[in-house]
């Protein structure tokens, strides 16, 4: 648990594919504005998809902002450099467009094959770290976090979950996404990106930080979207049936759809507790976006958003860094005493 502020901080990062740069904009200012990395402001960091895959980079390996799309745009070239032949062959042979096995390698060079999800959580003031994925053959889709802490006793998750499985295995299963990338098989469960289910993780951030600090307040709660179009669509004209790839594509809007989740916790929290930050797109970028001209217009769209959301900016920035007083430092220290040596931990 951190030790600088009045109440827990959470950050909730949606996925976005490569519009992920997006996000980073906004957490970029975050760090300059408050003089520290993102994993010394938050107590809990909760993504979805590559909100997971950031989420995992900023906590685990404590990158700054710079370092973490550096590492990020390097994989995304990487892996989505690849012809449309291949990827029809794959989509016909395994049911994913992109080479699954590929991913599964640099994700086990990126984060390192033998991480668990637990095992992140043995240093000192590392933040509790959830990725979001979901279970897609119950009878209705439901959410799987990956952990890397154990509830307190007696407090339990609406949400399946574990904390035992490697870091590598939780990311892979966030970033699933249908038809991009292979399902991932968990014991019994088959599991698919987590934007399926919960594309802004916020609402499953807010009810596992109070499942962990149920008698803390909640200071402050940053949810990062990665990029909404400006207007919506004109509608199409009426047609009897439209093509396969207008329904997946349409099918894939549904499922990414984050700002219901929005508002419904803008309701719920204060405005000086929550805030949402999610920029807008001069153009409808793809998923698997590489295009160096897309990506500089894409960079230019969020620090463009950044700029007109100063004010909001800094005051969320100004927030993450109030100071507690002696009594929550002392709780706060004897709490994470308990934690590491797995007072809690279930029999």
């Amino acid at each position: 648990m951190k030790n600088r502020t009045l109440g827990v901080n959470v950050l909730s990062i949606d996925g976005g594919g490569t519009r992920g740069m997006m996000g980073l904009e906004v957490l970029e200012k975050i760090e300059k504005l408050s003089g520290k990395k993102i994993c010394d402001l938050f107590d809990m960091i909760c993504g979805v998809s590559t909100g997971g895959i950031v989420a995992s980079l900023l906590t685990v390996k404590r990158y700054t902002v710079k370092e973490c799309r550096e590492v990020y745009m390097d994989v995304s070239k990487r892996l989505f450099s690849q012809g449309k032949f291949q990827g029809g062959m794959g989509l016909i042979l395994k049911h994913s467009y992109y080479n699954t096995n590929l991913w599964i390698s640099i994700l086990k060079q990126m984060i390192g094959e033998d991480v668990t999800m637990i095992s992140t959580s043995r240093k000192l003031n590392t933040p509790r770290l959830a990725i979001i994925a979901s279970i897609v053959n119950l009878p209705t889709i439901q959410p799987y976090v990956f952990r890397n802490y154990d509830h307190p006793a007696g407090r339990d998750s609406h949400y399946r979950g574990g904390a035992e499985h490697p870091l590598w295995t939780a990311v892979q299963a966030s970033a699933a996404a249908p038809l991009y990338f292979s399902e991932v098989k968990l014991d019994n469960l088959l599991l698919q990106d987590g934007g399926v289910y919960a594309n802004n993780p916020t609402a499953i951030a807010y009810h596992e930080t109070k499942l962990m600090w149920p008698n803390e307040t909640i200071n402050c709660v940053v949810s990062v979207g990665n990029g909404r179009t400006v207007t919506a669509p004109d509608p199409v004209p009426t047609v009897f049936s439209t093509s396969i790839q207008d329904k997946l594509l349409r099918i894939i809007d549904s499922a990414t759809d984050t700002e219901g989740v929005h508002m419904n916790v803008h309701d719920m929290l204060p405005d000086k507790v929550y805030y949402r930050f999610n920029p807008y797109m001069t153009y409808a970028y793809g998923l698997d976006e590489i295009d160096q001209v897309r990506l500089e217009q894409m960079a230019s769209d969020a620090e463009f958003y950044v700029r007109r959301n100063s004010s909001k900016v800094e005051d969320a920035a100004e927030r993450l860094c109030l100071e507690p007083n002696l009594r929550q430092r002392a709780r706060r220290h004897i709490k994470e005493y308990f934690d590491l040596k797995g007072f809690y931990k279930p029999a």
